[in-house]
């Protein structure tokens, strides 16, 4: 690699692993390996000290260490990133979702640079149902460390580019990725242009559930193990002290991952559980599992299903591909009973593609697509841009050329009277997308009362406010006062990268925008905070 040309990183935040790659001078993307030579890292953070923090392998060791060891383990932080009152806490501190992230994100980007990498422009992925306030601290987590992210995007659509622009033969082809990854499931129908010319790939409707992956596996093995021990001990390891238990826990849980993936390979496998001086040794078949797990891939199936009834109502008649993606599909029931399943109904088969790598590789791809159009809108010539990148001309054409096209993967709308939220963009809808509403303010008054949500509503105009989730409720002030009466015009707009806008206008005014911090994410005060915190904290 020429450590002068300009690279954006692709940067797969993962549930349970992460990878970053980059787009190299061949064109192809590439995993960049971290320190113990790895091609994904462990999402997991290990306190040792109050300011020397591990990451990765060697924190997963950790949690089978002592219990005081094990205590200061967090993992599977992502699933926590809308819960805005998660935080882990480790030597009297407190750390919420974005701060665990961006210690994740240090460790990579300090491997990466070891490796000869300057990461600095970056694109993060995110599951494909993330709304506003899970991209936003997603977002949040990679500039608490000095990156500046470019764009979130989602985790199918990111597989989908790497597929598309690494198989010449899928052109004019409709395919659903199907994404189990550590933690989150998504489900997407993509359409890829047949235009010989240039590359296009179009989301056509995305489904997804932020709680399932294969920690869900996981811990139907460990659930498994510990109704044995208590079968044949008569002790309940769940009915006693959580403080005596939770490095038996965090054993059986390192367990289960560890012989779910044996269970790829053999036939059976064994593991001793012990406590109190008891030791049970128990005996896990293929089939046991796969049985214990059936209702797991089921929630994914109803998903798919509902997935498969949007795209005929989109124009989707046929289906060419079913891509697998994401560690957890390299399980061998996964593709047996979709199979089982849509083989007769599709008449095709499930192809694995890369599964570990290829959201982090369709991320670089993306990065790389945006610097050189962003390249090209200021000027610069093709020639100018390959020597800044390292991209051949022809590169450069070809990425000039690529169309990708997204869809809103939330339902926004404003609050307005009866507890009812008006909604405006519908999930689904293809995005950029811009709306505008007129409203009417109440009274006379220089400020506007706003409160904006969140749904997986995907028609009906009005739902109450119980079924959405609250972005943000504060008033806005107009710049001027106005009679009761005085229309308002509100404009929406979100982008292709999923970011949301707001926007006022009052009749013969200047429109301006309604500046928001969604609920629950980091305001301005609190980002600088946890910059100067984590630049004094190291990771390994």
């Amino acid at each position: 690699m020429s450590n002068d040309k300009k690279h954006v990183y692709g940067i797969d935040l993962g549930t349970t692993y992460s990878a970053i790659s980059y787009v190299n001078e061949f064109g192809k993307a590439e995993i960049i390996k971290n320190s113990a030579g790895g091609s994904t890292t462990p999402s997991v953070v290990y306190f040792e000290t109050a300011n020397n923090i591990v990451v990765g392998e060697d924190a997963k060791d950790a949690g089978n260490a002592s219990k005081e060891d094990a205590a200061r383990v967090v993992d599977s932080v992502k699933r926590q990133m809308s819960n805005t009152v998660y935080t882990f806490e480790a030597f009297g501190k407190e750390y919420d979702p974005v701060a665990v992230s961006a210690l994740i994100l240090k460790k990579m980007v300090n491997d990466a640079k070891e490796a000869g990498h300057d990461v600095q422009d970056v694109v993060i992925t995110c599951p494909a149902y993330f709304g506003e306030l899970e991209r936003t601290r997603t977002r949040q987590a990679g500039e608490a460390i000095g990156l500046n992210v470019l764009e979130i995007i989602d985790e199918p659509v990111a597989a989908a580019l790497n597929y598309g622009l690494e198989k010449p033969d899928v052109k004019g082809k409709n395919v659903i990725v199907y994404d189990l990854g550590g933690g989150t499931f998504d489900v997407t129908v993509i359409s890829i242009g047949s235009d010989p010319n240039r590359d296009e790939i179009r989301v056509i409707c995305t489904e997804g559930d932020h709680l399932l992956g294969g920690k869900d596996w996981d811990d139907r093995i460990v659930q498994y193990y510990l109704d044995q021990f208590e079968e044949k001990t008569g002790r309940d390891i769940r009915q006693a002290d959580p403080e005596e238990t939770h490095g038996i826990m965090y054993d059986l849980q390192t367990a289960a991952e560890k012989n779910k993936k044996t269970l790829s390979n053999r036939e059976s496998v064994s593991q001793k559980v012990s406590f109190e001086g008891k030791d049970v040794k128990v005996e896990l078949s293929r089939g046991q599992f796969e049985e214990m797990t059936t209702a797991l891939f089921d929630r994914t199936a109803t998903l798919t299903d509902r997935l498969l009834e949007l795209a005929k109502e989109k124009g989707i008649a046929k289906i060419d591909a079913f891509l697998l993606v994401g560690g957890s599909t390299k399980m061998p029931q996964i593709a047996k009973k979709i199979e089982e399943k849509y083989g007769a109904s599709l008449g095709i088969k499930p192809e694995s593609f890369d599964p570990d790598e290829a959201v982090s590789k369709g991320a670089g791809k993306n990065g790389q697509i945006a610097m050189i159009r962003n390249m090209g809108a200021e000027g610069k010539s093709d020639k100018e841009i390959s020597i800044a990148t390292g991209v051949a001309i022809e590169g450069i054409e070809k990425a000039k050329k690529t169309v990708l096209v997204k869809v809103a993967t939330k339902t926004y709308g404003i609050g307005v009277v009866n507890d009812e939220v008006s909604n405006l963009i519908f999930k689904q809808s293809e995005v950029p997308f811009e709306i505008t509403e007129t409203y009417y303010a109440v009274s006379t008054t220089d400020t506007l009362a706003m409160s904006f949500w969140a749904s997986d509503e995907e028609k009906m105009k009005n739902i109450s406010r119980g079924r959405a989730t609250l972005l943000v409720e504060k008033p806005f002030y107009l710049g001027q006062t106005v009679p009761g009466g005085t229309p308002v015009g509100i404009t929406v707009k979100l982008s292709q990268e999923g970011k949301l806008s707001l926007y006022a206008v009052v009749a013969g005014s200047t429109p301006f925008e309604l500046e928001f911090v969604v609920e629950g994410a980091r305001d301005e005060q609190e980002m600088n905070d946890l910059k100067k915190e984590l630049a004094n904290k190291s990771t390994t």
